[in-house]
């Protein structure tokens, strides 16, 4: 048996990055996911340049930056009459995101795990939870390192159809919405990927993003009652694409197996209850149209260790004292989160974002900020500037992709003392 201080289920971005953060505070962590790494995820592949300060203080920034990626200092919305308008993500030169595999990013996260100290379970499913007076008792199932674990708090980092929700009574009904996603990778034509681009179609949108030099990854969200059946689905889907000729040019040469799921989006859930709490996806914090979800699911992991942390220095773990510790931490996402619906709220009203392409220097300015408050990293972040100068160093240092990944990157950010 693992008996540990906290035990995180699902090691995607929101549970390493507590997973991380916790094991630096000094408490003892198990992290446990049912797919063996690196395994790759339904996503939209895009990293926003305002997840760079945290991933400097995970001390994953290296790491990921010697993986195959594209660099991506544009948004371009596009339209089917053929007008575009393209931006520049952030109001700096030298700042960027990355268009990068989702397997790559979480793998880079789990080793950073293991290096700091967290005992990690992969391939590791878990199978039943019990309550109990100091905690929670997990047994789990795998080929090969199942095993019982105690823990005195949970974490659920597993996902929108989280189990952890669902067993520890924090889930609703069943899960209805408006539209259906749909991602797979494509053969990157020439002159596409260098960009986020966003094409904005009756019914729905397609984001596209470059991973590498040869290849993009396409996501689509189409309107459910534009889809007759699950059987038909493919077949609707290619009708849509191909109302656009040149999204269909772009998407046509497709690589390896289309993924789906549905919703898109999700209401909201009370994120925790007496000695647990949800974080990521799980805790319904994706933002899919305008890239933030994995910005967003970083933020909710560290935000989830100081509450974490608060907890066990007070000894309250109740449901109230665990709800305020994560008001409290999550609110300067306030208002990027209204940014996000507002951008949203285009993007689903195509006509309402086409009229404004009518007033092009308005829009430009009106989009133009909503897209900068949603990638600029934010100063307010600990050690924000340095860690932007040292991502910008490591990017040029990284150019080649075989420079020696065996050496892990050391964060000696103020963040991770104690």
């Amino acid at each position: 048996m693992t008996v540990v201080d906290v035990a995180v289920v699902g090691a995607g971005p929101a549970g390493s990055s507590a997973a991380v953060s916790l094991a630096r505070l000094g408490y003892t962590v198990a992290l446990l996911d049912k797919r063996v790494f690196p395994r790759d995820k339904l996503c939209g592949d895009f990293l926003n340049p305002a997840s760079w300060p945290i991933l400097n203080r995970l001390g994953v920034a290296r790491d990921v930056l010697e993986r195959p990626h594209q660099k991506v200092e544009r948004f371009r919305f596009a339209f089917p009459d053929g007008q575009a308008l393209v931006l520049p993500l952030v109001g700096r030169p030298g700042i960027f995101g990355l268009g990068l595999r989702r397997a790559d990013l979480d793998h880079a996260l789990m080793k950073r795990a293991a290096l700091d100290g967290v005992t990690v379970f992969e391939g590791c499913r878990a199978k039943t939870l019990t309550r109990e007076a100091a905690g929670w008792f997990l047994v789990t199932e795998g080929e090969t390192q199942a095993q019982p674990i105690k823990a005195r708090v949970l974490v659920g980092a597993d996902g929108r159809h989280s189990w952890v929700a669902q067993r520890a009574g924090l889930a609703r009904g069943p899960a209805a919405g408006r539209s259906v996603a749909f991602q797979w990778r494509a053969r990157r034509p020439p002159g596409v990927g260098d960009a986020v681009e966003i094409h904005l179609m009756k019914g729905g949108y397609a984001g596209i993003v470059g991973v590498d030099h040869e290849t993009i990854n396409v996501c689509v969200a189409i309107e459910r009652k534009r889809l007759a059946s699950r059987a038909r689905a493919g077949t609707a889907l290619g009708e849509w694409i191909g109302r656009s000729r040149s999204l269909e040019e772009i998407v046509g040469a497709r690589l390896g197996a289309i993924r789906s799921t549905y919703p898109v989006y999700f209401s909201s859930r009370h994120p925790c209850a007496d000695r647990v709490l949800l974080v990521g996806d799980a805790a319904r914090v994706s933002e899919p149209v305008t890239g933030e979800g994995v910005y967003l699911a970083l933020w909710s992991g560290l935000a989830s260790a100081r509450v974490v942390d608060q907890a066990f220095r007070s000894g309250d773990f109740s449901h109230a004292a665990l709800a305020y510790g994560l008001k409290r931490f999550q609110r300067p996402l306030r208002m990027r989160r209204r940014i996000n619906a507002l951008a949203r709220s285009l993007v689903y009203r195509r006509g309402m974002l086409s009229a404004m392409m009518a007033f092009s220097a308005a829009t430009e300015r009106i989009v133009g900020a909503l897209v900068r408050a949603t990638c600029e990293p934010d100063a307010r972040e600990p050690d924000c500037q340095s860690a932007l100068r040292c991502v910008g160093d490591l990017s040029t240092e990284t150019v080649d992709k075989s420079v020696d990944n065996s050496v892990p990157w050391k964060d000696d950010s103020a963040w991770n003392r104690r």
